[in-house]
């Protein structure tokens, strides 16, 4: 089965975030717990203020496959719900075709140090 791997949006104010790290590539195997990428957030970038509150996000896959393709890089500002990449069920699947639905995924906050340059 062919999955999309989307952008969550992590939460209502969020219309995008920016990659921050990717920790899948293509051909990983994923399972359960597996982190995808991480995200900062700007949840309040429509508001004036000296500094914005910034968030971060690690997307976490919930369910098996095989990451196929990666359509982000570090760095790029990504709307959510937009599909960044392509997930199959099992590595002899064949990846070309429609998705049939999302790969389940979760997020969780983190903590980043802002002065890191991971």
């Amino acid at each position: 089965m062919i999955l999309s791997l989307a952008l969550p949006k992590v939460g209502a104010q969020m219309s995008r975030g920016t990659i921050h790290r990717l920790a899948a590539g293509v051909g990983d195997e994923l399972r359960p717990g597996v982190p995808l990428l991480e995200v900062r957030v700007d949840l309040e970038s429509d508001q004036a203020q000296d500094c914005p509150p910034l968030y971060f996000f690690r997307v976490i896959a919930t369910e098996r496959g095989v990451l196929r393709a990666l359509n982000a890089a570090v760095g790029d500002v990504v709307e959510a719900g937009t599909v960044i990449g392509t997930v199959t069920s099992t590595a002899g699947e064949s990846a070309d075709g429609a998705p049939t639905r999302a790969l389940r995924t979760t997020s969780v906050a983190i903590q980043i140090d802002p002065l890191s340059r991971r």
